[in-house]
């Protein structure tokens, strides 16, 4: 399959999966969850789903159980919703990278304080530079 269909199935499949979770799901823990990116393999048969979730560690561990149990149903769901030949098989992945790159503005402004220096960014994550006023 080329890359440019596999890039197009995974937004398919993104959006259709973070449309399950939040109006489908009877789960409330699971219209938290911000579906942040899909990747599925070149044959279709399995899908890794990238989440994030605002909370602590319980309430992500919560989430993740709420997440497998409800692997089949979305599984279903798009199977009916997509008409595929093949559904791929649901897998849930924790994602990382805001938890990563809030540690790391952190780091800069903690470095920025230490020198005397501006800080980088502001407390929402968004960029100083000198023309914003």
């Amino acid at each position: 399959m080329s890359q440019r269909r596999l890039e197009k199935m995974n937004e398919l499949l993104k959006e259709a999966i973070a449309d399950l979770l939040l109006r489908k799901s009877k789960d409330p823990r699971l219209k938290a969850v911000s579906v942040t990116g899909v990747k599925v393999t070149a044959d279709l048969k399995k899908a890794v789903v990238h989440y994030s979730v605002l909370g602590g560690e319980n309430e992500k561990a919560a989430i993740k159980k709420a997440l497998i149990k409800a692997s089949g149903f979305v599984r279903a769901a798009m199977g009916e919703h997509l008409q595929l030949k093949y559904t791929p098989e649901i897998n849930f992945e924790f994602d990382r990278n805001l938890e990563y790159a809030q540690h790391m503005n952190e780091l800069l402004n903690g470095l920025s304080a230490a020198t005397g220096a501006e800080p980088l960014a502001d407390q929402d994550g968004s960029l100083d530079g000198p023309d914003d006023d």
